[in-house]
């Protein structure tokens, strides 16, 4: 490292005194190779919490330093940090001045680890960083999104692109079969909050911790990795007032081809089946109806924030408030949330400190209905707008919204957009105080207390006049809530021993409750649609019921971190953890880790052999983490109250029936994992290298095993079998500078192959309820011991029958010329159970980002490209879409219907649908390069800036989702209709249509 370090300090010996005067550090900070003084730069005494900013001279000041022998640290971006040690004495000025050197890249960042931080080049764990910047000018609903594409080795997966959905997250795969598998979220040490209330802007770094060495810490609830998450706090200096926004339009990213009214009214008129009264009198000139484009919009997205922030003193503050708002493309979805925060850092005497870190927000949602069957809801939206005739136009000859052409048909999409109410609104609340207290020098006391509230009332209304409650109405209210508190109680050593052994030791205490509630209540047969769910009470027939639970955690942890010359490292982790979710017989459960790592590059001898390399880190760790992954009770046994006797004659009454056995043994799922990983650095860290190998096996799954009916039960909670998986992640980052040119350019390579070991002597089971509006596939989703979670199960689809020659030898029940044909696979000569085999599966098998800047002077250009690669989808849209003749209308492709002068070997004949079974006519290949975001910005400069009252000004114009290559035929690959769990991924079952979006912002600094 090439530095300049100048210090002067005065030293002498002083008596001891009953009172202790103070001292001063000030000093200049210039570049090493220009000499030019250099703004913003901050010093600080290591240790401590005395911190300055460098003024537009480079002049910097600390005052009030007690007497004695501190280490400085100087550092600004782009630059490689300045170290020195200086003596303080009483009432005098200790003059220390640095230079300081330009770097491609910041060398050895300090990181968040869980209850510390750490150096980066000190890690002995996987671990990547996303920072505040990377976020800033993602216009994202949910801090998660932001994450996608920028750390290898994680899947953000949208299950659908309604404004504020539920995100399917996952770190090297997932673990569980039932339980959860998204990572485990520590928001400012607070476990287990919801990252999705946090306001985007608030965020300074996400740490996504990946190995056991990074995770153990968190025994219990690591085995899905660890998202830490850091806000921001007061900057150094003055107290500063800067405001950023943004605003811009969101579009449908595609339409789907469907037929327009003339070829809709022809189809119809074709078939035979078709009531022969019903006709179009010409068909040339009827109007169409594009259902999409009544229902589909250009929505706004806006996003709003202040922040005061800055240090005076011992203090350190920051406050900020935030207001976004989403319209939906789908008209009446929207997401509207406010947030406020408090982030506070006191110094009250030099050895005792404390602050906290306090938000809150609430959040208002609109929903539409989509990802789901029919049923007896009257249908998802987005489903309806494809489906429904365009024959029918919006309104009618009176002005009033048309109903069906047709009987039994669903009702008008725009009149289901303004006659069905599905709102949500969630008040959260996070809260973090704490305390801490040097007792001697390198040891210091932490205690927390930290504090969650959230609570989620969602109201929901269909009108009397849709069809599915026709002439009665609806009213649903859930009131759902949530009290967490959690104390911490931490003690840390550090010792350096000599000049070569560097020492740090963690022990910790903690314990944590949360109780949570729900109420339900549900009114039907309303005269009048006037108040809805506002006034619940004036339905005829009204029923409720109510929910409540409590579980608890106790925790002891500790970690030993050991540095040998700054080239042999070692952690060692430990924790324990009991629970109240688990048997009496397995209560506790200890979760162990070690990470070792040689920093290769601090040798002499391979500095000799290998000038070029700056870093060569070499890692290896091992350990186990757990997972909960299921809720309270569920080793106890339970009655299903509210079931309905007699006895004799007598009137009926509310009776229980038991509906579990207990199971005194239930205990943890435990993940043991292997990491070997290389950290790379050559040509002045322009270029780096990380690549991580891995290999984890979860153990006792927690599993609902189905049991004889005999025993009155259908199955039980218990631990059964093994999950693997094992990947690889490559990620490279290149920087260059050529005057005022600046390029970097990454990317990273991951790959997960995921695999079920055991399942406790089954050998496979199949999903239930894997499509609910389409009965007959459901076991199209299958769970089998040697392969992977995400499979899809059914018949191969082998063309079209041409002629009866091919459906007398085909042995097909149900086989019609015209209609699809199965291939037999076992040879028997028929079609059964038996020739039904894997057909795809939903989990990528390659993951790809692709990330590049080009900065010249105030000018920059930055863009993300994201690819997931060899994955299938099940398009169960095109099943219910792809029947020739149809009363609903259908995808333009029917119009290739087969026929004896059109023998297609794709399309079915006139009123032949596709086969009720999966097939794999209707698996699709899903890969696909999304330019996620891609972002121009202007740093105006300050002679321009300074005129309009600004420190700072940032001007910058960005678009998300821009284009989607990809073979998909739908609107979006990366979907998943049936939530977040890994056992029915990859299915598309009236999905919200993607989104791409332009916006505009600024960021201004007062």
């Amino acid at each position: 490292m090439r530095q300049s370090f100048l210090f002067a300090s005065l030293l002498a010996v002083l008596p001891l005194q009953v009172i202790r005067a103070q001292g001063s550090i000030a000093g200049t900070v210039r570049d090493a190779a220009t000499s030019a003084p250099l703004a913003r730069a901050t010093v600080s005494v290591v240790g401590t919490r005395l911190t300055a900013e460098t003024d537009a001279d480079g002049r910097y000041a600390l005052t009030g330093v007690p007497p004695g022998t501190y280490r400085l640290r100087c550092r600004l971006l782009g630059y490689i940090p300045g170290e020195g040690t200086v003596a303080v004495e009483d009432g005098h000025q200790t003059i220390a001045d640095f230079g300081i050197t330009a770097s491609a890249v910041e060398l050895n960042p300090v990181v968040a680890i869980g209850y510390g931080t750490q150096r980066k080049g000190d890690l002995t764990g996987s671990q990547s960083t996303v920072s505040g910047e990377e976020l800033a000018t993602s216009p994202v609903s949910r801090t998660e999104e932001g994450i996608a594409g920028r750390a290898p080795g994680v899947q953000v997966q949208t299950t659908n692109a309604q404004p504020g959905a539920e995100l399917r997250i996952r770190v090297r795969g997932g673990n569980s079969l039932e339980g959860n598998n998204g990572p485990l979220v520590v928001v400012d040490g607070v476990i287990g909050a919801d990252l999705g209330q946090v306001n985007t802007g608030d965020v300074e770094t996400v740490e996504v911790l990946k190995d056991a060495s990074a995770t153990a810490i968190y025994g219990a609830r690591a085995a899905n990795g660890v998202l830490l998450v850091t806000t921001k706090r007061g900057q150094p200096g003055q107290m500063r007032f800067s405001y950023s926004g943004y605003t811009g339009m969101q579009r449908v990213s595609k339409y789907i081809d469907v037929l327009n009214a003339d070829e809709f009214a022809l189809l119809f008129m074709r078939n035979p089946l078709h009531d022969a009264s019903i006709t179009f009198d010409t068909l040339s000139s009827l109007p169409t109806t594009n259902w999409q484009r009544v229902i589909y919009q250009t929505a706004p997205i806006r996003n709003q924030e202040i922040r005061v922030s800055g240090t005076s003193g011992g203090t350190s503050v920051m406050v900020s408030a935030a207001w976004f708002d989403q319209q939906g493309v789908v008209l009446r979805s929207d997401l509207e949330r406010g947030s406020l925060r408090l982030n506070l850092d006191q110094t009250l005497a030099e050895r005792f400190r404390f602050g906290t870190r306090v938000s809150y927000s609430r959040s208002v949602g609109n929903e539409v209905r989509v990802n789901d069957g029919y049923g007896s809801g009257g249908g998802p939206l987005t489903m309806n707008a494809l489906r429904y005739a365009p024959t029918i136009p919006v309104y009618d000859s009176l002005g009033n919204l048309s109903g069906p052409l047709l009987p039994g048909l669903v009702d008008n999409p725009l009149a289901i957009v303004q006659r069905r109410d599905d709102k949500t609104t969630t008040d959260y609340l996070l809260s973090n105080f704490f305390g801490e207290y040097d007792v001697v020098r390198g040891l210091s006391l932490r205690t927390s207390v930290a504090y969650t509230f959230r609570n989620s009332l969602n109201q929901r209304y269909q009108s009397r006049l849709l069809s599915a409650v026709l002439n009665s109405g609806q009213a649903n209210i859930d009131n759902n809530s949530s009290i967490t508190w959690l104390l911490e109680n931490t003690a840390t050593l550090h010792r350096t021993l000599g000049e070569k052994h560097d020492v740090t030791v963690l022990g910790g205490f903690t314990v944590q409750q949360t109780r949570n509630a729900g109420t339900t209540e549900q009114g039907r047969g309303f005269a009048s649609d006037l108040l809805g769910y506002r006034r619940l009470n004036l339905a005829d027939t009204v029923t409720g019921g109510s929910s409540a639970s409590r579980t608890r955690l106790v925790s002891f942890l500790g970690r030993v971190n050991y540095g040998f010359a700054g080239k042999y490292l070692v952690t060692g982790t430990v924790r324990t953890d009991g629970s109240s979710k688990f048997a009496v017989n397995n209560k506790w459960a200890v979760f162990p880790s070690a990470g070792l790592a040689w920093r290769v590059s601090e040798e002499p001898f391979f500095r000799r052999l290998a000038p070029a390399v700056d870093e060569l880190k070499l890692r290896f760790s091992a350990g186990r983490t757990g997972s909960e992954a299921i809720g309270a009770y569920q080793s106890l046994g339970a009655w299903t109250i509210g079931a309905i006797y007699a006895i004799g004659k007598g009137t009926f009454r509310n009776g229980a029936t038991p509906s579990r056995n207990a199971n005194p043994n239930l205990r943890w799922e435990t993940t043991t994992q292997y990491d070997a990983g290389l950290d790379l650095a050559l040509f002045d860290h322009r270029v780096t290298l990380t690549v991580d190998a891995y290999h984890k096996t979860t153990r006792d799954l927690l599993y609902g095993k189905q049991v004889p009916y005999f025993t009155g039960f259908e199955d039980y909670v218990t631990n059964i079998g093994r999950v693997q998986n094992r990947g690889l992640e490559v990620s490279l980052d290149t920087r260059q500078r050529a005057g005022a040119f600046t390029l970097n350019l990454g990317g990273s390579v991951s790959l997960n192959r995921n695999k079920v070991v055991d399942l406790g002597g089954d050998r496979e089971f199949f999903l239930a309820g894997v499509n609910s509006s389409l009965p007959l596939i459901r076991d199209g989703a299958i769970v089998r011991v040697g392969e992977a979670l995400g499979n899809f199960y059914g018949y191969v689809w082998d063309g079209i029958f041409q002629n009866a020659a091919q459906v007398a030898a085909s042995g097909q029940t149900g086989a019609v010329v015209g209609g699809d044909r199965l291939r037999d696979l076992n040879g028997n000569g028929i079609i059964d159970v038996g020739d039904r085999t894997i057909l795809g599966n939903a989990q990528p098998r390659y993951l790809v980002n692709q990330t590049g800047s080009v900065t010249y002077k105030a000018l920059s250009l930055t863009y993300l490209l994201r690819a997931a690669l060899d994955f299938q989808v099940v398009n169960v849209n095109a099943m219910g879409m792809e029947t020739p003749g149809g009363s609903s209308n259908m995808l333009r492709s029917v119009l290739n219907y087969w026929t004896p002068t059109n023998p297609t070997n794709t399309m079915t004949a006139l009123n032949v649908g596709p086969n009720s079974n999966l097939t794999s006519r209707f698996v699709e290949e899903g890969s696909f390069i999304r330019l996620q975001n891609v972002t121009a910005e202007w740093a105006v400069p300050r002679r321009l800036s300074g005129r309009l009252g600004m420190g700072q000004l940032l001007l910058y114009v960005s678009g998300q989702n821009l284009f989607t290559l990809t073979r998909y035929s739908w609107y979006d690959p990366e979907v998943n209709s049936r939530g977040t769990n890994d056992r029915e991924l990859g299915w598309d079952d009236s999905s919200y249509p993607g989104v791409k979006s332009i916006t505009f912002g600024l960021q201004a600094g007062f």
